[in-house]
């Protein structure tokens, strides 16, 4: 029997696993802001240096990389009723910590070891993960776009660890510009648009207290997203119509957040700049050959800056407070210090980032041709506000438990 996933909020995992993840991502930003410091001109200008390379993955895999999996683990949790324990989780996040830096520091030395020993995290812990989570989808019969973002993720992993054995050991036999493509296409569409789009279908209804997604969509658009992307692989001539997808899921967000009841929430403009911004770079793609020799850079980093960064700084600033407030009213029955999610992450904090990470993605384009200097340095400005933000959130709860622990033991023990 197919069961449609539905929100189930007695599933949710310990909130330290999610939290883990979400807290490192800033620093792996800030790791690549640094070394990106160091790049000359010409190293800024060659997308395939190895310094950019290394950059490039300290980027997806490091803070992107986190952010999502915290997501999709409880995402996962909360949907499909599929959790994972503590020890699998602390593993997850050790596997791809070290994967991250095995993979940065051997692409930008060009280090054949590490590049094997990066791949062997990677595929023991991504590709690990991505398996487990889709046997138990299959064996719970939950029907979620999930799945289609999961094997995005497994095929991404698959990829790359051939790229490496090529590049690093001469193994593999597969033409190298056709696996490129592959990789690139399945990491930025199959999984990371797609858990997006996956996501979204219970994020922005819940936290923007929006309407529904409309049925036929929330059930067959990631599979379609999905199949483009593998046509895409097979025949680079099929790359146009990945716009189509997110064509359709971007109109219908639009509308959802048209009737959005909370009309002056940052998040709501960010779902609907990341969105767009999503889609720029989609449909420039086919076009490359006609387009300058910096377009590939530029739309890359349009693609991470003005489209996922918005969508993903929105994310955090509405999961992290839920699951703070969540654990708290675990630990606090009734009453305590907190009386909404406001005050974990008040809305002028996400105000704030959202000025910042919009300004980011505006000035991309016009700050790599002419100031590239200036794009780690606002990078780090970015990783430390968010850093603050979270660190503050957690701060926040704990002082609340705190307070009302000792409130309780008043109450229990009143001074004679």
């Amino acid at each position: 029997m197919i069961k449609v996933a539905m929100f189930q909020p007695e599933f949710s995992l310990p909130v330290s696993i999610p939290l883990r993840f979400f807290r490192t991502a800033p620093l792996w930003l800030a790791l690549a802001a640094l070394l990106a410091l160091t790049l000359n001109e010409g190293e800024w200008q060659q997308r395939f240096a190895p310094a950019m390379l290394a950059i490039t993955h300290l980027l997806m895999l490091g803070f992107v990389g986190n952010i999502m999996l915290g997501a999709l683990l409880q995402v996962s949790a909360v949907l499909a009723g599929v959790r994972i324990s503590y020890a699998g989780a602390m593993a997850l996040w050790l596997a791809l910590q070290s994967g991250t830096a095995s993979l940065a520091f051997g692409l930008w030395q060009m280090q054949p070891a590490l590049l094997g020993l990066a791949a062997a995290f990677l595929l023991s812990g991504l590709a690990g993960l991505a398996i487990w989570l889709l046997i138990a989808f299959w064996r719970g019969g939950t029907r979620t776009p999930l799945r289609w973002a999961v094997i995005g993720l497994l095929l991404t992993v698959i990829s790359g660890a051939l790229l490496l054995a090529l590049l690093g050991f001469g193994w593999a036999s597969l033409p190298l510009n056709d696996l490129l493509r592959a990789h690139i296409v399945l990491g930025s569409m199959a999984w990371v648009v797609g858990l997006i789009i996956a996501v979204a279908f219970t994020v922005v209804p819940m936290f923007l207290v929006a309407p529904a997604w409309p049925p036929r969509l929330h059930q067959s658009l990631s599979m379609m997203l999905f199949v483009l992307v593998i046509a895409t692989i097979v025949d680079a001539r099929w790359l146009a119509l990945l716009a189509i997808p997110l064509l359709i899921w971007l109109g219908a967000l639009l509308k959802l957040l048209a009737k959005s009841q909370r009309r002056a929430d940052p998040a709501r403009y960010l779902w609907a700049w990341g969105g767009c911004n999503l889609l720029i770079p989609v449909l420039l793609m086919p076009w490359l050959d006609l387009l300058p020799a910096a377009a590939p850079i530029l739309l890359a980093g349009h693609f991470l800056f003005a489209g996922v960064m918005p969508i993903l700084t929105a994310m955090l600033a509405k999961i992290i407070p839920f699951l703070l407030w969540m654990d708290f009213r675990l630990q606090v029955k009734s009453g305590g210090g907190l009386r909404h999610m406001g005050q974990l992450f008040p809305e002028r904090w996400l105000r704030s980032l959202s000025h910042l990470i919009i300004s980011m993605g505006i000035a991309f384009w016009p700050l790599y041709l002419f100031a590239f200097k200036a794009i780690p340095i606002l990078l780090l400005i970015y990783s430390m506000a968010i850093t603050y933000c979270l660190m503050r959130s957690i701060r926040t709860q704990r002082q609340a438990i705190q307070s009302a622990e000792q409130n309780h033991s008043v109450q229990n023990h009143p001074a004679r």
